[in-house]
């Protein structure tokens, strides 16, 4: 009678066991985010598309959600966010107008960007007003600080804007532009990668920035319930990341990486 009530609970046991096993674990909750060429901070040509794009995942990770990444041109990277059409995007600086419409993470990484020119026309620069004489390009939907977009809007510089930095890099290459405002890890890596030894060695940069600046994860500020728990959780998981010392360690190892 024992035996037989022992061998009872045996099997019992072993089809709670064999019940849990073939249960599936509870995936992480996938959520939707825009990016664009942006190295060595985003780039789907990249390990990981990039440092950035790995520090964005990884937090989320830590909050059980699993990043994919939708690799658009800026603009539209920007407008699907604002139409509620995905859940965020990276890599963005505050503006009064982007805080009306989109929402803003904790900051994730701080940039310092530079007006790159070539070698054979030296520039010097103090104030915005110093620029006027100069024909400059700039990024659609990028901030380069208050007092550089307030003067563009209002006709007091020459800013031509297209859709990507690599862009007014070669413009530059053909003298349609002659200053173009970049940071400085993206504008050496760009001259890296898409140009040749001859043609790098034309650029230069002047050492003052134009701005310095945190980007953020954005959120749409459509289903509103929804992306603040997005927001809370990234922010939860970005400071776990920099608490386990592991946001310092991917940020090195890009560095590291970077052209000097």
């Amino acid at each position: 009678m024992l035996i037989s009530q022992y061998f009872r609970r045996l099997i019992f046991a072993g089809c709670v066991g064999l019940s849990v096993l073939s249960t599936p674990l509870k995936s992480a909750e996938l959520i939707t985010l825009t990016n664009s060429e942006w190295p060595p901070f985003t780039s789907k040509h990249l390990p990981h598309q990039g440092f950035y794009s790995e520090i964005v995942r990884q937090a989320f990770a830590l909050e059980g959600y699993q990043v994919e990444y939708q690799f658009l041109p800026w603009a539209r990277a920007y407008m699907y966010v604002k139409q509620g059409e995905v859940d965020g995007s990276l890599t963005w600086a505050k503006t009064e107008q982007k805080e009306q419409e989109v929402l803003f993470s904790d900051p994730v990484f701080w940039h310092t960007k530079v007006f790159f020119h070539l070698s054979s026309e030296p520039f010097e620069w103090q104030n915005i007003s110093d620029l006027h004489r100069y024909r400059i390009g700039a990024t659609e939907l990028y901030t380069y600080g208050n007092a550089f977009d307030s003067a563009a809007k209002d006709g007091e510089i020459n800013v031509e804007y297209v859709s990507s930095d690599l862009l007014n890099f070669k413009k530059m290459l053909l003298d349609r532009v002659q200053l173009f405002p970049s940071d400085i890890m993206v504008g050496k890596t760009l001259i890296q990668q898409h140009f040749t030894a001859e043609q790098a060695a034309l650029f230069t940069y002047h050492p003052k920035p134009v701005q310095q600046t945190y980007t953020h994860v954005i959120f749409s500020k459509k289903n509103s319930e929804r992306n603040q728990l997005l927001l809370a959780a990234f922010n939860r998981g970005l400071a776990k990341l920099k608490s386990s010392g592991r946001y310092q360690q991917i940020v090195d190892n890009a560095v590291l990486d970077t052209p000097e």
